[in-house]
């Protein structure tokens, strides 16, 4: 054989091949790492905006932005994750992430609740929320598609009569409003003071909440069963896995995910919007989720990914205007982007299960 030949990929004692090109190593850290293709658009992305800012994108004060974005839409996405992987999706997570931090600075102006107590009551009302929609979907048998954008219409109009549609300012309760939002840095402050930490705190709770999901997903019973309830529903039930009770409590942690990020947005703005959580805040979060390696068909996702793609959302939404792009132009490159998500992920599941590596 002449050596510029290339050699099929041997095969081991099992019959499993031993991938010997390029592409084929290529395809075995896509299926392996699912957020490893998201991670290099997010270095890509990163150093083309660094250079067209002129060194101005990986600023402080500008990264301080892009990463409390980020941290919003990562709790987002991450609590979508976990629904989608049982083969499930909530529309309503915008209504619950602004009813939530509404009723806390309500309760909070109206009756002189302090901020953390009506921030736990905020919570619970999004897990409740996702109860419901979970209870709704599964006991009744009505598609989660369905049931959340009615919950979404529901909660929308819910929240813009409790005080005429405006917008009610938050008191600063200290530390709770530094704890979970609010940025003290200033320009003369060191990054690693408590001043400096404030900036990036948003981005902070969402890696926290999304390393207990990851770990909860990939290392407990819980997690594998929220699995095998999207991989294969009538497979789990006969093993026993109380695959209603699954996409429940998926629900739920939904929720109250959605409602936590409600709380820290309005702690980073001191102010609580009834406007905040319009449906396309769900809509990019489905879409950080997709960018990120989670299927749409269920069975399979990542958190990290999830998280990952959403800083790619953020840097495209700020990136591209801080170099002069017209905003509109965001929604053009993540349009391309979820479409080539999805077909990345189909060709990997595909040449996978073809070549069995």
């Amino acid at each position: 054989m002449p050596p510029t030949a290339i050699q099929p990929a041997k095969k081991n004692a099992v019959g499993v091949k031993v991938p010997r090109t390029m592409r084929e190593q290529l395809l075995i850290l896509l299926s392996r790492y699912r957020e490893a293709s998201i991670a290099v658009v997010a270095i890509v992305l990163v150093i083309y905006f660094q250079l067209g800012s002129d060194g101005g994108f990986l600023s402080p004060s500008f990264m301080s932005v892009v990463l409390r974005d980020t941290g919003r839409l990562g709790l987002i996405a991450a609590a979508e994750v976990m629904l989608m992987i049982t083969g499930e999706i909530d529309l309503s997570l915008s209504a619950i992430f602004s009813i939530a931090p509404y009723v806390m600075a309500l309760l909070s102006v109206t009756y002189g609740v302090p901020l953390a107590v009506g921030a736990v009551i905020g919570v619970l009302i999004g897990i409740l929320v996702g109860a419901i929609n979970g209870i709704i979907t599964v006991r009744f048998k009505v598609p989660s598609l369905i049931t959340t954008v009615g919950t979404l219409f529901f909660l929308q109009g819910i929240v813009v009569s409790i005080y005429n549609s405006q917008p009610i300012v938050a008191p600063v309760e200290q530390p709770f409003n530094a704890i979970f939002g609010q940025s003290l840095y200033q320009p003369t402050d060191a990054l690693l003071s408590w001043h400096g930490v404030t900036a990036f705190t948003p981005f902070l709770w969402a890696v926290l909440v999304v390393l207990v999901l990851a770990l909860v997903l990939n290392r407990t019973t819980f997690g594998l069963h929220t699995i095998a309830t999207g991989s294969n529903i009538i497979g789990a039930r006969e093993i026993g896995v109380r695959t209603d009770r699954m996409k429940i409590y998926n629900f739920m942690i939904a929720g109250g995910c959605a409602a936590f990020a409600g709380i820290i947005n309005t702690a980073q703005f001191t102010s609580a919007d009834p406007q905040a959580g319009s449906p396309f805040l769900t809509l990019q979060a489905i879409a950080a989720a997709v960018i990120g390696g989670t299927s749409l068909l269920g069975g399979s996702g990542t958190v990290i990914g999830a998280l990952i793609g959403a800083f790619v959302v953020a840097s495209l939404n700020n990136g591209l205007v801080m170099i002069g792009a017209q905003a509109t132009v965001s929604d053009i490159y993540l349009g391309a982007a979820i479409i080539a998500a999805m077909i990345l992920s189909i060709q990997v599941d595909r040449l996978r299960t073809r070549r069995r590596v």
